[in-house]
């Protein structure tokens, strides 16, 4: 086993912890926690990968090809078998979770793709995940971090991501002012669009 790079207090550790349990409880509040694609797509490490796949394949405007799930890795960097592979997506479009297609440069390949009977779920349930991570970093950053891990967090910080967040404080203060009438709060102030440099 590798030795750790950063060393952590006990403050420390029982707030990462907690922070990743809040993450994962996160998983479940969406509505879909019993659909069966659900279900069936993430209770099992090989469709768990398959499933990310997809979503990435979707989401680029591409399906997936036979050539795309061999070189798909499940937890461990485990190359997904041959035999799992072809058990898996016969499952999917058996259960009516995916569907096939034969590739029109080459009637030899076919390709896969979700089912349009359950897509607009499978974005809804993403919507979910965004938004509860949204919820739970807050509240993370917010209470239940420790001065040490705030410090090393400090590292990840960029320049992209600083303009994300303070977009993201311009839409809250919107949020609060047209809900709420709050203006002016003290802790919501955006970043100066003109700082292109992140003080550290």
């Amino acid at each position: 086993m590798s030795k750790p790079k950063r060393e952590w207090s006990n403050s420390d550790i029982r707030s990462l912890v907690q922070g990743e349990f809040h993450n994962y409880f996160g998983q479940s509040l969406h509505n879909y926690r019993k659909s069966d694609w659900f279900v069936w797509f993430l209770s099992n490490s090989t469709r768990y990968a398959i499933f990310f796949l997809f979503l990435q394949k979707y989401g680029k405007g591409e399906m997936v090809s036979y050539t795309d799930l061999t070189r798909t890795k499940k937890i461990g960097q485990v190359n997904l078998k041959i035999d799992s592979i072809k058990a898996t997506i016969r499952g999917g479009i058996e259960l009516g979770f995916l569907q096939s297609f034969k590739s029109d440069d080459d009637r030899r390949v076919t390709l896969y793709d979700f089912n349009p009977r359950i897509i607009h779920e499978v974005a809804d349930y993403c919507f979910c995940m965004r938004r509860n991570r949204m919820i739970e970093t807050a509240s993370y950053i917010h209470s239940e971090t420790t001065l040490k891990v705030s410090k090393e967090l400090e590292n990840a910080v960029t320049d992209e991501w600083a303009e994300a967040v303070s977009s993201t404080v311009d839409a809250v203060s919107e949020v609060l002012e047209s809900k709420f009438g709050v203006t002016n709060s003290k802790n919501i102030t955006p970043i100066s669009k003109k700082k292109k440099q992140v003080d550290k």
